[in-house]
Formats: structure tokens, sequence, C-alpha cells
């Protein structure tokens, strides 16, 4: 979520008042619903059952022309239908509702919820039937998967990326690409494949409400419909072609072996009737799709206005066909969800059932709390344990860099504090709030909040004796830890190049000279770039990086000082991981993590060591064979750096 962050500073709690009840409760439609095409007739079927009268305007035009009303049929689970003759392809339409219920108003003209495209935010819907194809998912187990969150348009809008369809989802697989003037600096798609990521995460592509232009354009976390790719990316935002677009950006990262998650936003919608913004769901079914305290007020647990009422069946059964149709017709790979903490546990445990059954190697992980006080039981932490998602953990962020609101906080990576939250963090959190390592996503920065290089400029500000050359060695260790750690890595875009918002720690809002990648700026920090990529690489190339179970970590995961008996000096962690399922050609490695000023030497189990990472490079191949610092037992870590040893089987 952005749009609030602030807001979780405050308290956040769940009523024991529960939502304002609703009369349509038990009217429940099977029926398939939306614009059901075939080349000869078209179904228009919606679900209204607090109408009187449904009507169906049809367009030949994104806007303005000539409109055919046809009032459709009630039916008796609630939904209202018409069969309209001839080929519809390409056809415009909106319904309009009336009724007793005074929220009802008959000049609106709405969209269809389950509509597979529309024209805007307050636009058209439109029929589509597209036949692109998508390559299929690269076939890869959760415990692989490495996320790169990018936001399409500041992924690929700077003029010096060499990106032709800047802004667009195609802009995204455009092939090829490099920095203006530098054909060694890739950019776009050839930097995701060269960096090593596995799993492009996509922030909010639905159709979204924010104002769309150069100066505001927002992230799309203001969502108004949830089957429609947003138009603004697509190269002509009026007609269906937004649909094939972002299958072929699917398809062709698809076939570099990058899988796609979408971030979605099922926790509130831009609609609010009190502010007069009713674009589709209040507009049918008054008062349904959202939780209404006993005033008859909206509840307002995410913050920005309202709470999708997900426990209510045709809410969580929109919620389940659209995830669906997301998996089958995009082939989508998974979902980030925003404010995971406001979806109803039941809900959630019906969304990882029906979607595994499609794939079992779907991602499905979300942000475990709200964004205000809620009449539900909130999806903390915890809750997920062995149900099928996955989860944030802040805590391990926090740990490494400080909490997100305190800005002047330092963290492990800054001072070699939270020495226990870092040590949580790297067993994958089996022993805090997770039944396994994979139901922790481990993060340092993402599109919320200040990035990590801006952190650490604002939290180290006041010491005069740190410089930018320190706090690049701090932003290389807190990828090390991240990347070292059992769970799932996920990076934000342009984090392996030290990306800064100008210390903007809420840029939902601000134009692109805040939030664009910055390609530029990949040549000035090559050397961190190659840093993450070396990781990365490690990290693929080692499964005793990727445990899968509770039990393999704790047999596995063994700290120097807590369990092996040995000494650690202050501000480090040390540890070790065993290669318990013989899948490694490593029969352990051996990691060191200094936070602290000053070069630290310290006893280590004895091996065979050689060193596959230190405070310059990580590699899959080994520094060197025989190294000054590092002997059969004991090891020289240099100041505010990582040591990655690695012994043969």
């Amino acid at each position: 979520m952005n749009t609030n962050s602030t807001a979780r500073l405050a308290p956040i709690t769940y009523s024991t008042t529960p939502p304002l009840p609703h009369p349509a409760d038990k009217l429940i439609s099977s029926q398939p619903l939306g614009a059901l095409y075939s080349s000869t007739q078209t179904t228009f079927r919606v679900w209204a059952p607090t109408a009187d009268k449904i009507t169906l305007n049809l367009y030949q035009s994104p806007t303005g022309g000539d409109v055919k009303r046809v009032l459709m049929n009630k039916l008796d689970d609630g939904c209202w239908e018409v069969v309209i003759e001839g080929d519809q392809l390409g056809v415009y339409y909106t319904y309009s509702a009336e009724g007793e219920d005074a929220r009802f108003d008959a000049s609106r003209e709405l969209l269809d919820p389950y509509a597979k495209a529309v024209t805007n935010h307050d636009g058209r819907s439109i029929v589509v039937h597209d036949e692109t194809s998508v390559a299929d998912r690269p076939n890869f187990p959760i415990s692989e998967a490495v996320i790169y969150e990018m936001h399409i348009r500041d992924f690929t809008i700077d003029p010096d990326s060499g990106i032709q369809r800047r802004g667009k989802y195609l802009g995204v697989v455009e092939r090829d690409t490099h920095l203006t003037g530098r054909q060694d600096i890739t950019t776009g798609l050839e930097h995701l494949v060269q960096l090593g990521v596995n799993v492009v995460q996509l922030l909010p592509l639905g159709e979204f409400h924010n104002q769309k232009s150069e100066d505001q354009y927002g992230w799309g976390y203001d969502a108004v419909h949830h089957f429609s790719p947003e138009g603004w990316y697509a190269t002509e935002r009026f007609d269906a072609r937004r649909v094939s677009e972002v299958k072929r950006m699917i398809d062709a990262l698809h076939q570099r072996g990058i899988r796609v998650t979408l971030d979605v936003v099922f926790n509130h919608t831009f609609e609010a009737v009190d502010l007069g913004r009713v674009y589709s769901f209040d507009g049918l079914v008054p008062g349904y799709y959202y939780r209404l305290k006993q005033d008859g007020s909206y509840w307002n647990g995410s913050g920005v206005g309202n709470e999708f009422r997900t426990e209510a069946p045709m809410v969580r059964r929109y919620i389940l066909d659209c995830l669906k149709h997301w998996v089958t017709e995009y082939k989508v790979d998974g979902f980030r969800f925003d404010l995971m903490g406001l979806i109803d546990r039941e809900t959630l445990r019906q969304i990882a059932a029906e979607l595994r059954a499609i794939d079992p190697n779907l991602l499905i992980y979300g942000e475990p709390w709200a964004g205000g006080s809620t009449p539900i039981e909130i999806t903390w932490k915890g809750t997920q344990r062995g149900q099928g998602w996955s989860v944030f953990n802040d805590h391990y962020r926090d740990a490494l860099k400080g909490n997100v609101f305190n800005a002047r906080e330092t963290g492990f990576a800054q001072s070699g504090h939270h020495i226990l939250g870092v040590k949580l963090g790297i067993r994958g959190a089996i022993d805090d709030f997770s039944d396994s390592p994979l139901e922790a996503i481990n993060y340092v920065e993402c599109h919320d909040n200040h990035t990590l290089w801006d952190r650490l400029k604002i939290s180290t500000a006041d010491d005069a004796r740190i410089t930018d050359a320190d706090r690049r060695a701090m932003s290389k260790l807190a990828a090390a830890a991240v990347f070292t750690s059992q769970g799932v890595p996920f990076i934000q875009a342009g984090q392996e190049f030290l990306r800064t918002k100008g210390g903007d720690h809420n840029s939902y809002d601000k134009p692109d000279a805040v939030n664009m990648i910055r390609w530029r700026d990949k040549l000035e920090h090559r050397d961190i770039f190659e840093y993450y990529q070396g990781l990365i690489a490690l990290r693929r190339a080692h499964p005793l990086f990727r445990l899968e179970t509770a039990d393999q970590v704790r047999r596995a995961v063994w700290f120097l000082d807590d369990q092996l008996g040995l000494p650690v000096p202050q501000g480090c962690v040390a540890f070790v991981i065993e290669d318990i399922t013989e899948l490694d050609d490593w029969s352990r490695a051996l990691v060191v993590l200094n936070a602290s000023a000053r070069l630290v030497e310290l006893h280590i189990p004895r091996g065979n060591w050689q060193v596959f990472g230190d405070s310059r490079e990580v590699g899959i191949l080994p520094l060197r064979l025989t190294a000054p610092l590092v002997s059969e037992t004991q090891a020289s870590v240099a100041p505010r750096s990582a040591l990655i040893l690695g012994e043969a089987q």
C-alpha cells in the first residue's frame, strides 16, 4: 500500500461490531458473468439482485456516439441477462441501474465489474475476445524465486533507457536496449536477464483512477476495476489492445525464463458513494461490496476511504473469478496482495486452494497488516501458517535497516543493532511467525517508504565519520543478508544500483523526476549492480540457501555463537548452512555479516573453505583458492561487509 503509509503509525485494531449485513447476502449466483462472447451472439449478464431495472447501453465508439438501450431480464439468482444477436466484438457498453434504494441513480452509466477491458475508470466496458498466445510458465519451485518489484512506467520512462515505447507494457520487453551511448550497459528486459532475477512483480495494472500525466500519475493502488488491464500503459487506451499487449509482455518475459506476479488491490476501491464516486460496484448493488458501519458509513481499515467486503459470498466469488481469469487467460504466475490483512482468512484459504489446484508453484503473498481500524479480524503475520500463502517479513526489514516509521533509527546494516531480529530473518522466520521459510518474503526495500540508499543516508546523516563509501558497503551488507537467508528474496527495481527518490518516503503521486529508474545510475554504481548480480547467481546455484521446510532449516542452519559455541565479535552475525538435502555441490556454507566499522577476526569451524564473497565481489567461482584472511579455522572480515565461504563436497 502507498497512498497513506503514515496511517500505519496508529495502533491497528479490529472491532467486535460486525459490518452491516446486506439484503442480498443470501442471493448467490454461480452463472458466468460479464459479456459472454461468440461470433454469432453475446450474452450480457450482471448480478444486481436489489435493482428493479437494469438497462444495457450499447455504443460503437469509446466516447459519445449514438446509444442503443436494451432492457435486461431478471433471473431468480439475482442476475440480469440479455442476449444480443450478431458479432458484437469490440462493442462498447455500460449498465444503468434503478431501484427503490435511494442510492440507485438511473442517470449513471456503470462499468460491468466482469468486463475484460474498459476504456477508463469512468468510461465504457468493451466486448473482448483475444486469442493472443502466452508461453508456458517457466518451471521452477517457489523456493527458487527471486522477486523484482517494478512499476511499468517508472521502469521504462527514462529518456536514456534506449526503450522506444517508454511507459508502456511493450516497452518492458523490448529487446537489446542499452543506456544511451553505452552499449555495455543494458536496460529494461536485457537488464533483468543480466541481473538474474526470475520473477517480476508488477505494481497494480488493473484499471485505476489516478490522474494520468507526467506530473502526477500514481502507482495503481486507487483501483476501480480488476479484470481490465490499465489502458494508460497500452499503445491505444480506448480499445481492447491493452489485453493483447499485456499478454505479449508476459509471453516475452516467460520466454526469457522470468515469471510475472501481479500486485492486486482487493482491500478497497476508489469508489465512495458519499463522495459521488460510483463507477460499478456501489451503483449496481448499493451497500453490498463494502463494509459498512451500523450508521451506513464506510469502515476504513485501508486508510483510503473504504474496505472491500471480501467475506460476502459474491465479493469472494468476484475475487476468485478475477484471479483465475488472470492465471488462465494471461498465464500470470502469482499475486502480491496489497493490505492482505483486510482480506478475510476464509477467502484467502479459498484463493490458495483454488489457485494451487491450477498450478502448485504459483506465488501467493502479501502485506499482513491493515491501514486502520477494521471490523474483521486482521490477517496478521502468523495467520498464514500452513495455509498456502506467504507474507512480507517486515521484522527482518526493520532489523536490517531500522523501523520504517523512524527515519533516524539505524538497523543492523548501519550500526550492528538488532542481532536477534537478523538471526530470526536468516532462519526464514521459523522461530518467529512462519511454519516454513517459504512463508517469509525477505526484503529491505520496496515501493513503500524510503529506498534503502535514501534510508542509509538519512539515518547516518548526523555521524560525520560515515562516508558514502561506508553507506555503499552497508548497502552491499544488507543485500548479502537478504540473499543468504532462508525464505524468498525480494528487491525493488533500482535497488541494485542505489536508487534514490531524493529522500521521499511516499512517492506514489510524484512525477517521473522522482520515481523513474535512472539507467545512468547503473553505470555510476556498476560495482553495486555486479554485487547484486553475484549474490543472485550464488543463491540460484546453491540449494542450501533455498531450504523448503522448517525442519530442514533447524537441522541445517547453525549460528556460530548460539549452537556451535564459538565467540562472535560484537556487531557480527555468523552462521553455517549444512547441505542436509545432498542437492548441493557444497557440503556447507559459512556466512559472516560484519556490521561493525572495524576489521574483525573470528574462529570458524574447521574446513577446506574457499571464498565466494567478500567486501568487493561475489561470484559462483572462488574469488581465490588460498586467501590470507581465511584459514581452516580462522577468518578476518573487512569492516561493514559480508564474507561468504563454501566447502566443496
